[in-house]
């Protein structure tokens, strides 16, 4: 019988959190499980998206056990992988951080610029704690942190912890690679042989290359010439709001500066700061943006399912 696992999400109370299950619910033929736990300091927070997410398990698989705790103990005893996506300060901090600088006419983002190091300075003990809690209970663990800012987190990571076990991953280019996939007609990113560089939000694609190794990055290139990543006929439906497909249509400008390789959407903010923060408004940023939209749309759609008592047809 093939060995199960157990698993701890840190930040349990994240929007995210009912997508991460659904794919570890999706890939238990690849990661057979036996527990999986949340674990989050905002018991509130966590008890909006912890009785749907224990739904979505049960219903797939009654045999894992599933638990959402406060405890440190609880949470990381007994466990072969922590799943890290922590916001220290949660959305308010967030919104401060883009809208300070965006009052000095400066980017206001929450992975670069003066938000972005003020972010990083409190996800880093945040992050630490997690990691000392996984050492302390269950010192085989290992820990996949996506927590933002991910190239910060991870060089403290590296300075402060240089022999734990945890990997620094960022889903970025990932995300573009579904706008390319469908660009250049791949029914899924997986169809592709791809060469990257870079580290997280900066990063060029220098290779796109079908099954039969034909390449395809020169098509890709005229396209976004024209039209950014964005697919020819675009929908708006499949972005989480308006900014993600205004970021898509930025990478337009991104790869006219070397229209030999493709960049990374999140380079707006290093080459064209000026223009990032013009086309920001200072009373209404991305943190707003979320609040109003995936926030309210999984907390909603987490409230009906625990109603209901099934995840049946659920929009998660």
């Amino acid at each position: 019988m093939k060995e199960r696992f157990s698993i701890v999400i840190a930040g349990g109370g994240s929007t995210y959190t009912p997508e991460i299950i659904l794919m570890l619910l999706d890939n238990l033929d690849k990661l057979p499980l036996r527990a999986i736990k949340l674990y989050d300091n905002d018991e509130e927070r966590q008890n909006k998206v912890a009785k749907a997410c224990e739904i979505l398990v049960k219903e797939k698989d009654s045999s894992i056990d599933f638990i959402a705790t406060t405890d440190p103990e609880t949470a990381y005893t007994d466990v072969d992988f922590c799943l890290a996506h922590i916001r220290v300060g949660q959305l308010p901090m967030r919104e401060l951080d883009e809208k300070i600088p965006l009052k000095y006419g400066v980017v206001g983002q929450e992975t670069c610029g003066p938000g972005g190091i003020a972010y990083g300075m409190r996800s880093i003990a945040g992050v630490l704690e997690n990691i000392e809690y996984m050492e302390k209970y269950s010192p085989n663990c290992w820990m996949l942190n996506y927590s933002n800012p991910a190239a910060i987190v991870a060089e403290a990571c590296r300075r402060i912890k240089p022999n734990a076990r945890v990997i620094n991953i960022c889903d970025m280019p990932i995300g573009m690679e579904h706008n390319i996939a469908e660009i250049l007609g791949f029914k899924s990113r997986k169809e592709m042989d791809i060469r990257y560089f870079g580290l997280n939000h900066f990063g060029w694609w220098t290779s796109i290359k079908d099954k039969d190794g034909n390449e395809h990055i020169h098509r890709l290139i005229d396209h976004q010439l024209k039209y950014g990543n964005c697919a020819v006929n675009d929908d708006p439906s499949k972005y989480s709001d308006n900014s993600w497909q205004e970021t898509a249509r930025k990478v337009k400008d991104l790869v006219q500066i070397d229209p030999t390789m493709t960049p990374s959407s999140y380079l707006q903010y290093y080459l064209y700061p000026d223009d990032m923060v013009a086309h920001s408004d200072p009373n209404y940023t991305r943190a707003n943006q979320v609040i109003d939209g995936r926030e309210k749309r999984v907390f909603t759609e987490c409230k009906r399912i625990e109603e209901k008592g099934t995840a049946k047809d659920t929009s998660l």
